[in-house]
């Protein structure tokens, strides 16, 4: 770990001690140190033992080492243009070891307080002199006071850790340094205006994190991945994120059956093996408390077994009547490091939250209805819970410093209880009396996934490869009994609560089952010519087999009467990237992908599923030091096989393979540092998605939610070591409220600010942060839920404080 203008031992490069270490003790030792020529290195965060060997061979440098000294050191990685010995220094940063030229002439790693008397001597005399140092400090990915904005790479894209840069396709990533300064606290809020192309949302009545990327809906289940393993159904907590990666476009052939717009994947925060320990209290409009806790470190002397403990309770009411949540979440993680090949990670999540779902408020007229944006239609404070318990398990095993098998395991319990009120009625002619339906159940829901990796790089004809061949899976089952009947109507214009009598839904009238399973095997192929050339094949075959029912006698009778969907399909991928110069790379893709169709036909025969496809072209640019990038893509976007009504039958329940939609548009994304006091962050997306093709109306309307225009920009200046303030604006175009496109979201701009002040003492730091978010008190609509029922609003002007202590 390392703190900006502070000596601390984690720190990579530019601290006075390691500039004077790389200069006497590095440049002597031998040609590939000698020389300033730079060449490509790419050499992932692993052991250190693993990092100095593969360094040693890319730059054909003779490097030698006690096996005991590096046993247990994690390296961070270097990819790109660096001099052997640059390369060498950031392998070794915050190791307490550097490399020194010995008696022989040989290259050593010694402990910094070893260096041999000669050496040591040198290194006395040189500090007599007057020695001026410049440059800005680096921190590893994982450092907890990382304030950069820009990640350099990504391992959603492919699988493996690769440079942005040398991926061709469209792939960005939310670093917790923006998580931090915008004090952010949802998964939805974390995309919206983070990221070009993708809006996030929470509301409408959803148990789950919904996403909307390059204009496609997920499923409805929260479509989101943990550390690369589906993590369906889910209200995710940001305590335990470190980073989120948004991948744009078709991702079958890694991920198998998902809407071809692209996917979320959160990181979650792994043990370190420098201690370190952090309590955060949050404030805020509305009745808004939350705290938060962070310790990490090793177990053990010899740092093979590592821990991390992230946890949050959380009480928050809204500024929508009875709207709140009451949470609790314990995040506990163990790493296992026996030997520099073996490394494990178990983990455990448990979520307890109380809440009161948001439906928002009805649409009249082509418009959000005009009442105030306070107003829920609820019947009360009546909560339903959620009880959620994860366990997830994974290991990579290298076989040689090259080649390297992961295995990863994820199971999750989700229950949800409680009363709730629907809108299903709807409004009735006087546009006033809105019709519900009274509701209480138990939803029961297990999941299983896991994936097996195999990994390796190897040299053939003058190219290098970096190979992945993995099989997966998903097994989910749903059981829900439940209990509804209509309720009261209430005036919209003038409501009256508390009518309805949730203690006398008692019996269970309605059942439901779900049981799916997803089957998945892939092979990918990562191909570099010239070392500018970078070719990604790959395909993956699916099996998959679905199945829901009905039934308002028994669970056992739902059960029975499932039938299950059975499809199967081939996704192609192919991906070409050329590094014009060491900054600027060019890209295009051509991406397929596949889900499922559950409707009935009147001939009883199955659907096709449905399909995606995408042609993608890109610019990617980034500044030598890798602390600013940028994304420029160009996508057309095709979504097929969807069902539609049968207009040869009477029975709306009978459906036929009708359906299209194309999104197409143009995205942009920058991120980064400016200078050393700047940092930056600006988004655009241009969407245009409709359908092209339905028989029942649809054709040539706009799909729902999907601005044609969206931006973000952001920035904080760090004044001096102590203060930092930012500024940011949002700005979202009108959207269609629904597929029928009866109603509009009107667009808006919305001003956020922030300021914070940190006083460092040695290993302590104390940070007092304000946030204030819609600055200019704008009246907004986030989204809907693709009816005129449920449009919901967005916050007015709301202030949110944070004290945090890090030691």
């Amino acid at each position: 770990m390392s703190r900006p203008n502070t000596i601390h031992p984690t720190r990579r490069m530019n601290t006075l001690a390691t500039a004077v270490t790389a200069t006497l003790c590095l440049a002597p030792l031998g040609s590939p140190a000698d020389d300033n020529g730079r060449r490509a290195l790419h050499i992932p965060s692993q052991s250190l033992q693993t990092a100095i060997n593969q360094l040693s061979e890319q730059a054909d440098w003779q490097i030698s080492y006690p096996a005991e000294l590096v046993k247990g050191l994690t390296a961070p990685s270097v990819s790109g243009q660096y001099s052997a010995r640059e390369a060498l220094d950031r392998l070794l940063s915050g190791s307490g070891l550097i490399a020194v030229k010995t008696p022989n002439g040989a290259v050593t790693v010694v402990k910094a307080e070893a260096r041999p008397e000669a050496e040591a001597g040198k290194a006395e005399a040189a500090l007599l002199a007057p020695m001026t140092v410049t440059g800005s400090a680096e921190y590893d990915a994982a450092d907890p006071y990382n304030p950069d904005y820009n990640r350099p790479n990504a391992t959603t894209a492919t699988k493996t850790d690769t440079p942005i840069m040398e991926t061709p396709v469209s792939i960005q990533v939310i670093p917790k340094a923006i998580l931090a300064d915008k004090q952010i606290t949802t998964l939805p809020d974390a995309v919206n205006g983070q990221v070009s192309g993708v809006l996030g949302r929470t509301g409408g009545g959803y148990l789950y994190d919904n996403f909307i990327i390059r204009g496609l809906a997920g499923s409805g289940f929260g479509d989101a991945y943990r550390n690369g393993l589906f993590n369906r159904q889910d209200i995710y907590d940001i305590a335990n994120i470190e980073r989120i990666d948004i991948l744009k476009g078709p991702a079958a052939v890694l991920y198998g059956r998902i809407e071809p717009g692209g996917l979320v994947n959160y990181v979650t925060k792994k043990p370190l093996d420098t201690a370190y320990y952090s309590i955060q209290q949050q404030f805020g409009s509305y009745d808004q408390y939350r705290t938060l806790m962070d310790a990490t470190g090793p177990i053990d002397q010899n740092k093979t077994l590592l821990y991390r403990i992230n946890g949050s309770y959380t009480n928050n009411q809204s500024f929508r009547d009875f709207v709140g949540n009451e949470r609790f979440f314990v995040a506990p993680v163990v790493t296992w490091r026996p030997t520099d090949r073996i490394e494990t990670h178990l983990e455990l999540e448990y979520k307890h939250d109380r809440f009161n779902a948001d439906f928002g408020i009805p649409a009249i007229n082509g418009r959000p209805a005009p009442i105030p944006i306070t107003r829920t239609l609820k019947d009360g404070p009546d909560r339903q819970s959620v009880e959620s318990t994860l366990v997830g398990f994974d290991w990579t095993y290298r076989l040689n410093e090259d080649w390297k098998i992961t295995q990863r395991y994820l199971f999750k319990d989700w229950t949800l209880s409680g009363p709730t009120l629907f809108n299903f009625g709807g409004l009735d002619a006087d546009n006033r009396t809105l019709n519900r339906t009274a509701y209480k159940s138990v939803q029961d829901v297990m999941t299983h996934s896991g994936n097996l990796d195999l990994n390796g790089k190897f040299d053939l004809l003058g190219s290098r490869h970096n190979l992945l061949i993995g099989f997966d899976g998903f097994l989910a089952s749903t059981e829900s009994p439940s209990a509804s009947e209509a309720a009261p109507s209430i005036d919209i214009f003038n409501p009256v609560y508390g009518l309805v009598d949730f203690d006398a839904l008692t019996t269970d009238n309605g059942f439901f089952y779900r049981k799916e399973s997803w089957l998945g095997a892939y092979v990918q192929d990562q191909i570099t010519f010239f070392d500018r050339l970078h070719l990604l094949l790959g395909g993956r075959y699916d099996n998959v087999t679905t199945g829901a029912n009905f039934s308002p006698m028994s669970l056992a009778a739902a059960r029975a009467g499932r039938v299950a969907q059975k499809d199967d399909a081939f996704s192609p991928r192919l991906g070409l990237l050329y590094q014009a110069l060491d900054w600027l790379s060019l890209y295009g893709n051509y991406t397929k992908s596949f889900s499922g169709n559950n409707g009935v036909s009147a001939d009883g025969a199955k659907f096709d599923p449905q399909r995606g496809k995408q042609y993608e072209i890109g610019i990617k640019a980034e500044t030598p030091d890798k602390r600013l990038s940028s994304t420029l893509a160009l996508f057309h976007l095709t979504k097929t096989n969807l069902l539609t009504d049968d207009p040869n039958e009477a029975d709306p329940n009978f459906q036929i393979l009708a359906g299209a939609i194309r999104s197409r548009g143009i995205e942009f994304d920058l991120a980064g540092q400016i200078t050393d006091r700047l940092h930056l962050l600006t988004t655009y997306a241009y969407t245009e998605a409709k359908y092209t093709q339905d028989f029942d109306g649809l054709q040539g309307n706009r799909l729902e939610n999907v601005p044609r225009h969206q931006g973000s920009l952001w920035g904080t200046w760090q004044f001096n070591e102590a203060f930092k303030a930012g500024l940011g604006v949002v700005a979202v175009g009108r959207r269609w409220g629904d597929a029928d496109n009866t109603f509009i979201l009107p667009g808006y701009v919305r001003l956020d600010a922030m300021a914070a002040y940190t006083h460092t003492v040695g290993r302590h730091r104390f940070t007092a942060q304000l946030n204030v978010n819609n600055l200019l008190d704008k009246e907004y609509y986030a989204n809907s839920d693709g009816s005129d029922l449920d449009v919901i609003p967005g916050s007015p002007i709301n202030v949110f404080g944070s004290l945090k202590y890090e030691f």
